[in-house]
């Protein structure tokens, strides 16, 4: 996460980038985005709260979070996986949409699509279907941007350009994402063998 950190503070500060994509739901990258305009955690501590059980409740992923909102305030945050936690921070950005009068709003299609996709997801146990579902986000996002300097942080099985990801037939994301827009697309892994079990990505 420092590396993640120090990569993406030299592209903002240095080459004006402002867009990050990131291995989070639709409504997840939304909350984040309401979260850094805002003076408390509370938004933070709400979607924090919602990952209980999965890899990123822990105390490094939030304070990497902090971090960025310290350094790079203007960060805009696109999360392009499943949604995970559709149950929770899913619905809940689907409530916000509908009390605040969008619920023929793009971001309530999107949003709705995307829970979808989680419910399928876990109802299926499909990995194929969760990376085909990720590109298709990525390039949505991706899409619809003017300036298209963007960086992204996802894990090893998904940025992989010479194996498949585990579980699954289809070829990774970053593969391809390459097919698609060719040699713009570069992966770096930052892995450090060292510092955690040699048998993961």
């Amino acid at each position: 996460m420092d590396k993640e950190l120090e990569i993406w503070s030299d592209y903002y500060k240095n080459y004006g980038f402002r867009h990050l994509f990131i291995e989070d739901s639709y409504a997840g990258a939304a909350f984040l985005n309401m979260w850094m305009k805002e003076d408390d955690d509370r938004i933070l501590d709400f979607i924090y709260d919602n990952l209980k059980g999965t890899l990123a409740h822990n105390p490094y992923y939030k304070k990497h979070l902090k971090k960025i909102k310290e350094n790079c305030p203007e960060t805009i945050f696109h999360g392009t996986d499943v949604d995970h936690q559709y149950m929770t921070t899913g619905n809940a950005y689907l409530r916000y949409l509908r009390d605040n009068g969008k619920l023929d709003s793009y971001e309530y299609k999107i949003c709705k699509e995307n829970n979808n996709q989680g419910f399928k997801f876990y109802m299926e146990n499909d990995d194929d279907y969760r990376e085909n579902m990720m590109v298709k986000n990525f390039v949505r996002e991706y899409e619809k941007l003017d300036d298209k300097r963007i960086m992204g942080i996802y894990g090893g099985y998904h940025l992989g350009l010479n194996q498949k990801a585990p579980n699954s037939n289809a070829p990774p994301m970053a593969i391809q994402l390459k097919e698609k827009y060719g040699d713009i697309i570069y992966t770096e892994n930052l892995y450090d063998p060292n510092s955690l079990d040699s048998n993961r990505n």
